[in-house]
């Protein structure tokens, strides 16, 4: 009962935030979703979680100290507290530091890696997920133009995020380098989006790493190599196998799609050097989930085969909801994908 209160708490903070324009009222949202979440996240009374708890904690209080100094500052130099001001550059930056901290990405993504790595599986889509919301809409709002800063945090963010994965098999940590590497995408494409492909963009990612978080959390799987329940069904494999492949960009994929309009924003703005940085990224993340992929099927491959390729009545009583969800995600990839065709006409930049 408890934590249904505070999950209609999160959402009620959530939703409330799109109809303010107030900087004070945003920011009481900010805290009233933050403390849900600290309380949805403490639910593990052993000390790695309530470590990772106060981590949290700490790291979004340091961040709304900023976030209130800065509507301040802004407040006496400008004399509005209105979100649609003209906001003076130390109050804006102070603003946008804080934002950045709340995303996870450079100068300072490591927080995400600690409370990950101690809180369970199916409180990290709370972490991945819904502590990305707020922020992702206020980095949106006031983002700003295309700046010289957003092409090193979004950088940095990414670059970070795909060397700490390499050889990286423990899924929170991957799900934790995962988010710090696409939110730097984030970083660098939300100013050149319009409203349309910015929520594309934050669906895929959703799409991408709940669904591998939801999986691992189901049959208990912590290391994607040393799992033990991970063949049982058919289902397991496919669907972390399509997450992961996904989260690389392997087209025909969502990843692929989600990358490929980023990519088309950066062309039309002219930031070849970035592209060509992002490129290299891209492909050096792929081989990594290709990696990991192929070990997945090499170890499991003799069950998975028995599983799949068995009696008429035993693939029949394995139908069971993973399944379908394997059949799910794979429509609705499709979809999305034709979706995204529309790009290439140019009329929703």
């Amino acid at each position: 009962m408890i934590t249904i209160v505070y999950v209609l708490s999160l959402i009620l903070a959530i939703f409330s935030l799109y109809f303010s324009t107030n900087w004070l009222i945003l920011w009481f949202l900010v805290e009233l979703g933050t403390l849900s979440l600290v309380v949805l996240l403490s639910e593990s009374a052993t000390p790695r979680g309530v470590e990772s708890t106060t981590k949290y904690f700490v790291t979004q209080g340091v961040a709304s100290v900023l976030l209130l100094f800065g509507i301040i500052l802004n407040s006496i130099l400008g004399g509005s507290l209105s979100l649609f001001s003209v906001y003076s550059l130390v109050p804006y930056y102070i603003i946008l530091s804080s934002i950045l901290i709340k995303l996870a990405v450079f100068p300072n993504p490591f927080w995400i890696i600690d409370v990950l790595s101690g809180v369970s599986l199916s409180r990290g889509i709370f972490v991945v997920l819904f502590s990305k919301l707020i922020p992702v809409y206020l980095y949106y709002l006031i983002g700003g133009p295309f700046s010289i800063v957003l092409i090193v945090v979004g950088l940095s963010s990414i670059i970070f995020g795909s060397i700490l994965g390499i050889n990286q098999t423990s899924v929170r940590k991957i799900v934790a380098l995962s988010s710090i590497s696409h939110m730097g995408w984030v970083v660098l494409s939300f100013p050149l989006l319009s409203g349309n492909l910015c929520l594309f963009i934050f669906l895929s990612y959703i799409m991408m790493v709940v669904p591998l978080l939801w999986i691992s959390s189901s049959i208990s799987l912590d290391h994607l190599i040393k799992g033990k329940n991970v063949y049982h069904n058919w289902g397991n494999v496919n669907i972390v196998c399509i997450c992961l492949l996904s989260l690389g960009g392997l087209p025909p994929l969502l990843g692929f799609f989600y990358k490929w309009v980023m990519f088309i924003a950066l062309v039309n703005s002219e930031q070849y050097l970035t592209i060509v940085f992002l490129v290299f990224l891209s492909l050096f993340s792929l081989f990594f989930y290709l990696q990991i992929c192929h070990s997945l099927i090499s170890i499991y491959w003799p069950e998975i085969k028995i599983m799949s390729f068995g009696t008429i009545g035993y693939i029949g009583s394995s139908f069971n909801l993973l399944n379908l969800c394997v059949i799910v995600y794979c429509i609705l990839i499709v979809i999305l994908g034709i979706w995204c065709i529309g790009i290439l006409s140019g009329t929703w930049f």
